[in-house]
């Protein structure tokens, strides 16, 4: 392990790299919530890339999530108060995004490639954030990679959640939260969870809206167009 005052008489470029795996401090408790909400939207459709200086977190979202675009926003500044948030627009996308040296410490699964490329595997810490704030994470993905639609059978429409990634590592994480609130999902094919039971799906329309009801209200928005 390396000691801050160990970084001393390292090349810049060293040190910079060498802080970067020690900083910053893991998530408080405080702040596990927004963590288990914004890895599970990094590892749907999230993306960390190298700057010339730091790293940039970008989440792709469609520019009518309007609310999801808000509640990464306020993610993203629970876990870093002081740096800003903000907003890209591509046509029908809307990427919000920040800065922070932080980043590969805060999700240790970035690295080079597609996600479905490599293994996927929670630290013991995301796991224990994942497993006190299961409902968020479910959250994340569902808002990032998945959708509740409605699904018909026998010519009669009846709810669903579904969640399509290409990674096995990560449909599996996700089959894991589902199950730590007591929910039932099925591989629908290669690349797709569903959730469709009846019952199932009203508890998990139950689970996020209380989190919807207990959410910090917030007077300003983070973003910054």
């Amino acid at each position: 392990m390396v000691e801050r005052g160990d970084t001393e008489g390292l090349k810049p470029s060293v040190r910079k790299d060498v802080q970067v795996r020690i900083l910053p401090p893991l998530p408080t408790s405080s702040q596990s919530a927004a963590y288990s909400y914004l890895l599970g939207m990094y590892l749907g459709d999230g993306y960390i890339s190298r700057t010339p200086r730091t790293y940039r977190l970008e989440a792709s979202l469609h520019k009518r999530q309007g609310p999801v675009i808000e509640r990464v926003a306020r993610a993203i500044s629970a876990l870093r108060p002081r740096h800003p948030v903000g907003l890209r627009r591509r046509e029908t996308v809307t990427i919000v995004n920040a800065y922070s040296n932080a980043w590969p410490t805060l999700f240790p699964q970035h690295g080079t490639g597609r996600k479905h490329q490599r293994p996927i595997v929670l630290e013991p810490w995301q796991r224990s954030i994942v497993e006190q704030n299961p409902q968020e994470f479910v959250r994340g993905c569902i808002e990032s990679d998945g959708c509740r639609h409605q699904r018909v059978v026998a010519g009669r429409d009846y709810p669903a959640y579904s969640f399509t990634n290409h990674s096995n590592d990560i449909l599996g994480l996700f089959v894991w939260a589902w199950s730590l609130v007591g929910l039932r999902p099925r591989r629908a094919n290669r690349v797709t969870v569903s959730l469709a039971r009846r019952g199932d799906v009203a508890a998990l329309d139950k689970l996020l809206a209380a989190a919807d009801a207990v959410e910090s209200p917030v007077a300003d928005s983070p973003l910054t167009p």
